[in-house]
């Protein structure tokens, strides 16, 4: 009997390696077959297929009117002096070291929504892709390959292209069957051996420390955290060492986790949906935190719909949202996609986390941000300014924190608020 199943597995794995070579090209050839206007969506963050971008930006000429479309691409086009340059315009869901380069020389459309609409936009087939562009994990016996550190938006836009070229790296790690894509869905593929992308935040200051402490005093033992993108929020977990029981359901995952979970503070011990389990749609961190992904069962990996879903985020027990801003005004509008009167970051998951994390049992949604903008101004404002959207509306703002304090709004009047505001802004 085990000889049998050994031969139907050695079979299989033979199968694989076929359908493997058969699709095989190089970079060069695998961009060549993009044409003139095609949308061409690229896999997002530290999945970002640098290989077969490079080759699609070193085409000479490039194919005109071509649209790169991504959720988040960080360090992928570069030049010799370390600037973003594209021959493409590109179309983003939110704004990256190298898309925040190119919008100043105008090469960039951002698309104000959260990520987790995008696979709706593309059922509707409002938004269309002719190739999308992927990174992913070698196949398994059974011909599965997982989109490791960055399943997002990534997973519905290859099943709405019209073709795919994967990358397949040896390197990226394996996030779970809800990640998982059969090889036979890729059209072309280039095999690489490149480390995936690092990310790490910059060393922050004195304010930033600040009201990262005060962020963690209100963070309880047994809470689910989400954390999102923002230096401060991930500097908040350096400050949880005294907690007990802490889970994770997050849209992205970062480096301060693994200490967190080394030291046996998350357990997911109180979760109560996925207990036990760490929940997320992404990661961006270094191999230190990839390792501990892979193949992991204690940590599964979803499509953003799923993760972001506010049902599905207040199901967890004392949910805690923690959201950076750039701005509020003195009702409780928050701006966090504008940043000193320029574009930054974007919605991604914001709402519905802050709105999860309101529904949720025990649930707080935090509010942070440093009481003063870079030109000195107060970031606590009579009014948002010109240009200063608003990501999560003053009815649904509860905690909010900045470098003097804790300001708790939902339920007080306008006048109410206004004062509790003034309490923590800058003096």
């Amino acid at each position: 009997m085990q000889t049998t199943r050994h031969v139907r597995l050695s079979r299989a794995g033979h199968d694989v390696d076929m359908k493997w070579r058969e699709r095989a090209v190089t970079p060069e050839r695998a961009v060549r077959g993009i044409r003139h206007g095609e949308r061409v969506f690229v896999g997002s963050a530290c999945a970002t297929p640098r290989t077969l971008l490079r080759a699609l930006e070193a085409q000479d000429p490039p194919p005109a009117g071509v649209h790169l479309v991504h959720f988040l691409t960080d360090g992928a086009i570069l030049d010799r002096d370390g600037r973003a340059r594209s021959s493409f315009r590109h179309c983003a869901f939110y704004l990256g070291r190298d898309m925040l380069q190119l919008s100043l020389s105008d090469g960039v459309d951002y698309v104000p929504m959260s990520l987790s609409e995008v696979p709706r936009l593309l059922e509707s087939r409002r938004l269309t892709f002719d190739v999308a562009l992927v990174q992913v994990s070698p196949p398994d016996a059974a011909g599965m390959c997982s989109l490791g550190v960055s399943v997002d938006i990534t997973r519905a836009a290859l099943l709405s292209a019209r073709r795919v070229i994967a990358e397949i790296n040896p390197a990226m790690p394996r996030t779970g069957p809800q990640t998982e894509v059969p090889l036979d869905r890729f059209d072309q593929i280039v095999t690489v051996d490149d480390p995936i992308i690092e990310y790490l935040h910059e060393p922050l200051g004195q304010t930033a420390e600040q009201i990262a402490r005060y962020v963690a005093r209100i963070i309880e033992d047994g809470a689910t955290l989400q954390i999102g993108l923002g230096r401060v929020p991930n500097e908040m977990l350096r400050f949880l060492g005294e907690r007990r029981d802490l889970g994770i359901h997050s849209d992205v995952i970062t480096e301060p986790l693994v200490d967190l979970v080394e030291r046996g503070i998350v357990t997911g011990a109180r979760k109560g949906l996925h207990q036990g389990r760490i929940v997320a749609s992404m990661a961006m961190g270094t191999r230190r935190l990839y390792d501990l992904l892979d193949g992991n069962p204690d940590v599964i990996f979803y499509p953003i719909e799923y993760v972001s879903d506010p049902a599905i985020i207040a199901a967890n027990r004392a949910m805690v949202s923690v959201t950076q801003a750039f701005a509020i005004d003195l009702t409780g509008q928050v701006c966090s996609d504008t940043r000193d009167g320029a574009l930054y970051g974007g919605v991604a998951s914001q709402p519905e986390f802050h709105r999860g994390a309101i529904r949720s049992p025990g649930g707080k949604a935090i509010i942070c941000l440093a009481s003063t903008a870079a030109d000195g101004s107060s970031a606590i404002r009579l009014a948002l300014r010109p240009g200063e959207a608003v990501t999560i509306p003053r009815a649904d703002v509860h905690y909010v924190v900045t470098e003097y304090g804790t300001a708790y709004l939902f339920g007080r009047s306008l006048a109410e608020r206004a004062v509790a505001l003034i309490e923590i802004a800058h003096p």
